[in-house]
């Protein structure tokens, strides 16, 4: 074949090539802008679902550490309760009965707010006070029954610090 065929195959196969190469390359720009575009719109449509998502799970994480706190000085109060010589006359008695009622109350409204844990832990607190209470109609309550209820109510702060996080170390229980 004569040298000006070859030039002219060549030519043809490199002009295509290039021609090729262009249209390829605005062909993936203009994919990749549109494709950016909609991956731009989906992302600011997740940003605006998540800020609302923060929003409502903070409201909700709001609540459930004021009903903690709330519920932690109710525990206090059964405490202070047990520990006293009022549980022993008629009106000390009565007194503390009502703030176990109130201490379970509260905890029924707010139980909803909290992990099965500390739900437990409360449970266990609030039916120890009850044991306090019925061995104190003898009288003298037994240690064992105030070291058992101190032991629940201890149990029922380290799982309100843990979920709190509030200085809880894995030695602490």
């Amino acid at each position: 074949m004569p040298d000006g065929v070859w030039q002219v195959i060549l030519a043809a196969v490199l002009s295509n090539a290039v021609a090729l190469g262009v249209l390829g390359f605005l062909f993936k720009a203009l994919i990749g802008h549109f494709l950016d575009k909609d991956v731009a719109q989906y992302k600011s449509k997740l940003e605006a679902a998540n800020l609302r998502l923060q929003i409502a799970y903070g409201g909700i994480f709001e609540r459930q550490a004021n009903a903690i706190l709330e519920l932690y000085s109710k525990v206090l109060e059964l405490e202070h309760g047990a520990g006293s010589s009022e549980i022993k006359d008629p009106q000390g008695w009565n007194d503390y009965k009502e703030s176990i009622q109130k201490a379970a109350a509260f905890y029924h409204e707010q139980r909803v707010l909290l992990p099965y844990d500390l739900d437990k832990a409360v449970l266990d607190t609030i039916q120890n006070a009850h044991e306090v209470l019925a061995s104190s109609t003898c009288g003298e309550v037994p240690s064992d029954v105030i070291n058992n209820f101190r032991a629940a109510k201890d149990a029922t702060l380290y799982a309100m610090r843990k979920l709190l996080s509030v200085g809880v170390s894995s030695n602490e229980k």
